[in-house]
């Protein structure tokens, strides 16, 4: 076991039997963006998508009670965006209902951040950890693993966007090696932060 795991944990790679559980995680624990907003069933078709695509991922922290915690990661969110609306998008939308026409306007910034200059190389799409779970570390084993995971696919920068006022998410990016590179107002009235890691010299990351 990778010594920085914390005692009892484990870390994995979703799969498609997550989704839901991702979704349902995502639907509690994040309240900042609107994707929340759109309801678990577009939030599992969404995750269910994350697992398919080949450029993204889902990592799954857990112990002998359930699940802890999930990240989100990809390294082609252009793709992971194309892939959702042309296979998933009608679906989709039909789950979220008159939820997804109140927010047009976010739907299309966000669209346009994944396929912008932004969205170049890997991003940290989210992360999420149990209220249960809160202060045990499973959130740094979380982003720990996302950045083996994208040295493994051979990137070695990724980013991640997250609220200006999220103190606790940014204290946790900065933690592992993240710093801010940008603040610009991802959705009207929202100010957030593009965070950004480097592999050290030498890492091999």
């Amino acid at each position: 076991m990778d010594p920085t795991t914390p005692m009892g944990m484990v870390l994995r790679t979703g799969t498609e039997a997550d989704a839901a559980t991702a979704a349902d995680l995502h639907a509690s624990a994040i309240s900042e963006g609107f994707l929340a907003l759109l309801g678990p069933r577009f939030l599992r078709l969404l995750y269910r998508r994350i697992v398919r695509a080949q450029g993204s991922f889902l990592l799954i922290a857990e112990d002998d009670t359930g699940t802890l915690g999930f990240l989100a990661g990809s390294v082609d969110v252009a793709g992971l965006y194309r892939a959702f609306l042309w296979r998933d998008g009608f679906v989709a939308a039909a789950a979220a209902g008159g939820r997804l026409v109140r927010s047009w306007r976010r739907v299309l910034e966000t669209l346009r951040h994944g396929s912008g200059d932004a969205a170049g190389g890997a991003e940290l799409l989210a992360v999420a950890v149990a209220p249960a779970a809160r202060g045990r570390g499973v959130g740094s084993l979380l982003v720990r693993g996302f950045l083996t995971e994208i040295g493994r696919r051979g990137h070695h920068t990724a980013h991640v966007v997250v609220a200006a006022h999220n103190d606790d998410a940014v204290a946790l990016y900065r933690r592992a090696g993240f710093a801010e590179a940008e603040r610009f107002e991802f959705h009207a009235g929202t100010t957030s932060l593009v965070m950004q890691w480097k592999a050290p010299p030498g890492s091999g990351g």
